[in-house]
């Protein structure tokens, strides 16, 4: 064998060998470093913010570190601007902590976070700059069969669309397959801007047996210039049942671009909150529709019900004045 190729392999060969064991030596400092300070930081897996660098790949090797190793939070921090461009699978047992001034700009069209059970985000800005984009930028899947035992959460995130075109789904609830739930999930302190849906909660009909979204609590959020703020959509009961979903403490700002503000299926969820700006944008819209899929539901708010269209049964108007009687849409 020629010399010169011989001395090529090895110096191949002995570069491998280096790689894995600078891989290997780095991946057992971030443990160790992960182990002092109880969490995992995106950055000991090559993110870096503020460049035009893409990410996903850093922030995935980070939740998949921190399952390996059972540790249970995973941190993107500082006041900088970190890139997807492919989805993120937030698995079990992880928390997603932002800095409140941190971005995450989404590049492209595709599902952002799906969200396991017992996973959580908190905090910072999820941004979406694609002008294509028409997905959701946090799935929930009734697969995971979510339910009052486990901690999943999403608190103090901003979820804004900058690309001025209004599409893509900021929140997502479906259970589409038989025997699917999504129920008593905490949503608080959140801003929605700018989507075409801000909140879909859905139940198809399912093949056999059933499937609901019931009983998630969503509080404190506002909503600006998004085409429909909250749909639920589903049959008025069982099989494919969206009820006792609770929206309190919410602000509602209308645009030109809005056709609707609450558009309800299902039974028993409640609604408090503000709707602004109804008489200037709202000519020839229905902000507040029950579908004749609906019934039992009620909405406390400033809007006139000359604004509302109720198909359903036994739906009820509270204003929001102090009052504590109701009216039914029909009387």
């Amino acid at each position: 064998m020629n010399n010169k190729v011989v001395m090529l392999s090895l110096a191949v060969l002995i570069l491998g060998i280096l790689f894995v064991h600078e891989r290997y030596a780095h991946h057992h400092q971030s443990l160790e470093k992960a182990l002092i300070e109880g969490y995992v930081n995106i950055e000991e897996f090559g993110a870096k913010g503020n460049d035009d660098k893409d990410d996903s790949s850093a922030i995935q090797e980070a939740i998949d570190y921190g399952v390996k190793h059972k540790l249970g939070k995973v941190k993107v921090t500082g006041n900088q601007r970190f890139i997807l461009r492919k989805g993120i699978l937030l698995k079990q047992g992880i928390e997603l902590e932002l800095g409140k001034n941190t971005t995450i700009e989404v590049q492209g069209d595709f599902r952002v976070f799906e969200i396991m059970k017992n996973s959580s985000i908190t905090n910072g800005v999820i941004e979406v700059s694609d002008q294509n984009f028409s997905s959701e930028v946090l799935y929930f899947d009734g697969e995971q069969r979510f339910w009052s035992w486990e901690t999943t959460r999403i608190e103090g995130v901003n979820i804004i669309n900058t690309s001025d075109k209004n599409m893509g789904t900021a929140i997502a609830l479906v259970a589409d397959q038989s025997n699917e739930f999504i129920s008593f999930i905490d949503f608080l302190s959140l801003k929605i801007v700018g989507f075409r849906m801000g909140i879909l909660i859905k139940a198809e009909v399912p093949v056999e047996k059933f499937n609901f979204v019931n009983g998630n609590r969503f509080t404190n959020l506002t909503f600006d210039d998004c085409v429909k703020c909250i749909v639920l959509d589903s049959s008025k009961s069982i099989p494919n049942e969206v009820s006792g979903n609770q929206f309190t403490d919410i602000q509602i700002q209308m645009s030109d671009d809005t056709e609707g503000v609450l558009h309800v299926s299902g039974s028993d969820n409640r609604f408090q909150g503000m709707i602004w700006d109804v008489e200037t944008y709202a000519s020839d819209t229905t902000v507040v529709k029950f579908s004749d899929q609906s019934m039992r539901n009620s909405v406390v708010t400033n809007v006139d019900k000359a604004y509302m269209v109720d198909q359903g049964d036994d739906n009820s108007y509270f204003p929001q004045t102090g009052s504590t009687y109701g009216s039914s849409f029909k009387q």
